[in-house]
């Protein structure tokens, strides 16, 4: 595949489906024809199989979970952050543009990092099956990684029940385990890793050339997957000069040359397999890496980043395990506090590069360690390292090698919450290592029956956790057939319009801002497409703009945004212009996406698209902030006839023009003092007419990064209390948490009043001027119930629920009072004196009877509702007490809305 891939990049021809699997095939026939004219090797010498009970232990416990695992990933569709952020979407970019070569975009590691393994992918995605084919490439990885380090254990002189044992633990080892049903890269490139060890160990003993052939292909694909694989050349540079000092010492020199000279080709050949990222990266960028993330790293060089690394993942890969026989959140709430009060009090931010937890609130492959295998296998392959006498050489290889990784993987990064998937490779090497502790001979009779009853006990607590992470993974639980549950969706939704618009079209160019953006997400849309990523617009193209949403619309004085934007509609608009598809995330996480259908300069406009977008970029703090100003306009067009222009407001209410066009484009601008807001403005070329303006105006904002920005600058936050764990500006007391949907009572997602009083607590705001209230109640379960509505303690209105079935639906603006604001929903009792003001107001043509027989109102009305007003089923209020009136079973009403929003203006 890789070198398919190769072949097509150079002719532009890689998004061919046609000449892929033409090529595909012809490589895979000449390799063949090759291969038929190689001398077969002699066979083997039959190996002594397995204890039977072994043999059975084996296919009891692996096959059930190899079940679950393979129905897992058929069940779900890729949804590892990693994967839908940059391993998938790079490959669908080289399928779209035809090559491996760079493209436009604000994710490094989507051009940068190597791509052997994401060119698989792009096997799997090219001919256009269901995507949970990408998953059954790791799950492959999987039983080759088990097949592998079972060949490995017999090559290093281990017997046929240590071997297997070995690869029992390398396949059940819980992050291992969790690979096997992810998309990223880490369990291939272990997998890689110990195939290329297996025909290195092969090539000691036969000095076969294939064997060395294939261990350096097998070993520059593994290279060219993931960089970490670097982190073990130290310590194999070291051993491979502590051979060269032995052969030396032992006057072997003229074996060393020969060896030396039987791996030149290999050598060769494994840098030709691994070295073509690095060449594109130096042919497009003049670098051969990115140095955008060494924020990870550990630079400055610091003993103490190194030593807080090492402390932090080791005390995990010890620990972590005792979180999860149960995986109680409470429980690992009060481990993690425990852990940072004790053992990290002293824990230094700066060495980090995310928020250290050293229990993980979730069960995911990013966040899961190796079960007891992890910390059994790190302490046998320092045991077989510290006997290293009484050992197997290759496993003490092994062990040092994989000792190796770790010490120069804690030198030289920072701790980071999901990067124990890294460790994957340097696990699969060491375990060996704690397969060889059942059958060492040189020790006591007593001391072997402890080390086999450790390894039982660790063999037991594996399997426990190994069914814990498949049936309470939080993205891709195990759900047996036999059970009626349906597996939860894979991918959160996305919106309809930009779901729609998207699945339509054949071609879709993409503009991301966010460089951790999931952009698979657009692709899973529709099937047959074409994805690029350019800057530029592409005329023949859908093109998508995603922006940031927090900065939409508004210019944060205190926040470290690049950007803000704002759409501007034009009514008059003649050609299709820019369309809001909708957003993705909440909070700070938040994604606006926007459209710019194909052609659009030939295309008559619809209602939804009559706008164009303004993007302003700018630098993300003072000082000079705005003096490098860019502004692009998208959506304006020729054929449209009009002006656009941008500008600027001055803190002395003076304006002025930075930039106009007549069509899409950029410009730059240069602000140099202290401004209200931006403003754009667009006239009609032929009668100078405003057919459109928007401002975009500079705030300060006082909340916090978890709230979003609501979709006008006129509004200071919206709460939508009716949600699964709302992230809540106000605080609220008598709620109970979300529940439903209940579709056989045709209930939506509601909320329970549970006490008499529902209050909503709106914090002080300076520039609060209006708070607006939408609600929808209902009683569900008393026949009537009477609410009344409070502000600030005074009554609003009383709202009567006659009907059980019925919704009472309402949106009120109210006048909030300085400092804290109170909204409340009161239940009262049921009055018993009737409200015959109420009843005369409310029917105008029984007041005006009234007012004609020149009878007193309040009796006139009585006369009226008991003569006819009761047979026509015309609604009575009672006058109602304010006072909160109790239900025995706390079961008041139910909301299904219930939206606060605060507002600037009036």
């Amino acid at each position: 595949m890789v070198l398919t891939c190769l072949l097509l990049s150079a002719v532009h021809q890689l998004g061919s489906s046609g000449w892929f699997f033409t090529t595909s095939v012809a490589l895979a026939a000449c390799a063949w024809f090759f291969l038929r004219r190689l001398t077969p090797l002699a066979p083997e010498t039959a190996a002594p199989a397995p204890a039977r009970w072994l043999r059975i232990a084996f296919v009891a416990t692996v096959a059930p979970i190899a079940l679950a695992n393979f129905s897992v990933a058929l069940s779900y569709e890729p949804n590892n952050y990693d994967s839908l952020t940059y391993h998938l979407p790079r490959a669908m970019f080289y399928l779209g543009q035809g090559s491996l070569g760079h493209f436009d975009t604000g994710n490094d590691r989507q051009i940068y990092f190597p791509f052997n393994y994401n060119l698989l992918h792009l096997f799997g995605l090219i001919y256009g099956p269901p995507r949970q084919v990408l998953t059954l490439f790791n799950l492959l990885m999987w039983a080759a990684a088990g097949v592998a380090v079972h060949r490995l254990s017999r090559l290093a002189l281990l017997s046929a029940n240590v071997s297997l044992l070995a690869a029992w633990f390398a396949l059940l080892a819980t992050q291992t385990l969790a690979q096997a049903t992810s998309t990223t890269n880490d369990l291939p490139l272990g997998a890689g890793l110990v195939i290329a060890l297996v025909f290195a160990l092969r090539w000691s003993r036969s000095h076969q050339r294939r064997d060395a052939m294939l261990a350096g292909l097998a070993a520059g694909l593994t290279a060219g997957t993931k960089l970490t694989a670097v982190f073990f050349a130290p310590a194999a540079g070291l051993l491979a000069l502590v051979w060269g000092y032995r052969c030396w010492r032992g006057s072997q020199l003229v074996q060393f040359g020969r060896a030396i000279r039987a791996w030149v080709l290999p050598g060769l050949l494994a840098l030709a397999v691994a070295a073509p990222f690095a060449i594109i990266n130096l042919a497009a960028k003049g670098q051969w890496m990115t140095r955008s993330y060494d924020y990870t790293l550990n630079r400055p060089l610091s003993v103490g980043s190194a030593v807080q690394t090492a402390k932090g993942y080791l005390a995990q890969l010890f620990l972590e395990p005792l979180s999860r026989f149960d995986f109680d959140q409470e429980r690992i709430k009060r481990m993690n506090a425990w852990a940072d009060r004790t053992l990290f009090s002293h824990w230094n931010e700066a060495h980090a590069f995310s928020k250290f937890y050293l229990f993980p609130p979730d069960l995911t492959e990013d966040h899961v360690w190796f079960g007891l295998t992890g910390p059994a296998v790190l302490l046998a392959a320092l045991w077989c390292l510290a006997r290293w006498r009484r050992m197997a050489p290759p496993v003490v290889w092994l062990a040092w090698i994989g000792l190796g990784w770790f010490a120069v993987y804690f030198l030289l990064n920072r701790w980071s919450l999901y990067n124990q998937r890294y460790m994957v490779p340097a696990m699969l090497l060491m375990t060996p290592c704690l397969a060889v502790m059942w059958e060492i001979d040189w020790i006591g009779s007593a001391a072997r029956r402890g080390f086999r009853a450790a390894l039982a006990a660790v063999a037991v607590g594996t399997l426990w956790l190994a069914g814990t992470y498949l049936t309470q993974n939080t993205r891709r639980p195990f759900i047996p057939f036999w059970s009626a549950r349906i597996a939860p969706a894979a991918l959160p939704t996305l919106p309809p319009r930009l779901a729609d618009r998207l699945a339509m079209e054949p071609h879709v160019n993409i503009q991301a801002t966010d460089g951790n953006e999931r952009i698979f997400l657009l692709m899973a849309a529709g099937h047959h497409q074409r994805f690029t990523s350019f800057a530029r617009q592409v005329p023949d193209a859908y093109n998508v703009f995603s922006q940031w949403g927090l900065a939409r619309k508004v210019a944060y004085v205190n926040m470290a945004q690049q950007s803000s934007y704002t759409l501007v509609k034009i009514p008059t608009k003649r050609t299709a212009g820019v369309e809001f598809l909708g957003s993705i995330g909440t909070g700070v996480e938040t994604q606006d996406y926007l459209g710019l259908p194909p052609k659009a300069n030939e295309r008559p406009p619809r209602g939804s698209n009559r706008q164009v977008l303004v993007v302003l970029s700018y630098a993300p703090s003072e000082p000079n902030r705005y003096l490098f100003t860019r502004i692009q306009i998208v959506g304006l067009n020729p054929a449209d006839q009009a002006r656009l222009r941008v500008g600027v407001e001055y803190q002395d209410r003076t304006e002025e023009v930075l930039a106009t066009f007549d069509r899409s484009g950029e410009a730059p601008a240069s602000i140099t003092k202290p401004f209200r807001r931006f403003f754009v403005r667009v006239t009609d070329e032929a009668s100078g007419q405003g057919i459109g303006s928007v401002s975009v105006p500079r705030l300060i904002r006082e909340k916090p990064p978890e709230f979003g920005t609501p979709f006008e600058p006129t509004v200071i936050f919206t709460d939508k209390l009716v949600a699964n764990d709302p992230v809540s500006y106000i605080a609220t007391t008598g709620l109970d948490n979300a529940e439903g949907p209940y579709p056989q009572w045709h209930l939506p997602l509601i909320r329970w009043a549970r006490q008499p009083s529902v209050k909503l607590e709106i914090p002080a705001d300076d520039d609060l001027v209006t708070l607006r209230l939408t609600f929808s109640l209902r009683s569900f379960v008393r026949e009537r119930a009477t609410i009344a509505l409070l502000h600030n303690g005074q009554l609003v209105k009383y709202y009567d629920l006659d009907d059980h079935n019925a919704w009472i639906d309402e949106s009120l603006a109210l006048k909030p009072a300085p400092g804290k604001n109170v909204i409340e929903f009161r239940n009262v009792a049921l009055g018993s004196a009737a409200d015959w003001p109420d009843y005369l107001a409310r029917y105008p043509d029984v007041k005006d009877f009234v007012v004609a027989q020149k009878i007193p109102p309040e009796q006139g009305a009585r006369e009226h509702y008991e003569a006819f007003g009761r047979k026509e089923r015309r609604v009575l209020h009672f006058k109602h007490d304010l006072a909160p009136s109790t239900v025995a079973d706390s079961r008041y009403y139910i909301f299904r809305d219930l939206v606060v929003e605060g507002l600037r203006e009036p």
